[in-house]
């Protein structure tokens, strides 16, 4: 028996555990990782939040200053998605690291955005579909390009990925209204 050799087997059966550790510590560092929000996801959270409420506030607006009975209810469906929306990214970046809530400010066009549709007057419907058409297909942009990027947070990236038909479904609701 001087000649057998075990030892083969014991380097087989040590590379194979060796393999499965590797695997598993991956497998625990991407779930860790994410869980992780990098420069991409925070750029992306305080844009993409600064147009949710943007897209919030002039829905307010038109609810009390619209014309038409369609602009109002336009304004209901936005108010009513884009919150279910910001909740949802609220969930994931509140639990993340670094943990980061969406902004609800709105950033210096849109509030001049908000100024014009507050002093609109018989023009309200008119300047809130041009609004809604602008900032619709900037945000429908911002998510198709931040939905392709690697290296995201994988959980947020779902949730923007979902958000694309209704974004596009809002854009197309908003060419329809009336006052243009």
């Amino acid at each position: 028996m001087e000649g057998a050799r075990p030892r083969p087997r014991l380097k087989r059966m040590t590379t194979t555990r060796t393999l499965v550790l590797a695997a598993l510590m991956a497998t625990g560092m991407a779930a860790a990782q994410s869980n992780v929000l990098n420069a991409t996801d925070q750029a992306f959270v305080m844009k993409a939040g600064m147009s949710n409420t943007f897209e919030i506030e002039a829905a307010k607006l038109a609810r009390q200053l619209g014309q038409t009975q369609a602009v109002k209810m336009y304004a209901e469906h936005m108010i009513a998605d884009h919150t279910k929306l910001g909740a949802k990214v609220a969930a994931v970046t509140t639990k993340a690291q670094p943990p980061m809530t969406p902004p609800m400010t709105v950033n210096g066009k849109q509030q001049a955005m908000l100024n014009v549709l507050r002093t609109a007057g018989s023009m309200f419907d008119m300047k809130y579909k041009e609004f809604m058409i602008a900032s619709h297909a900037e945000t429908l942009a911002l998510f198709e390009k931040y939905s392709s990027t690697p290296g995201t947070n994988m959980m947020l990236r779902q949730i923007v990925k979902g958000a694309i038909p209704t974004v596009k479904m809002h854009l197309d609701m908003a060419k329809k209204l009336p006052g243009m």
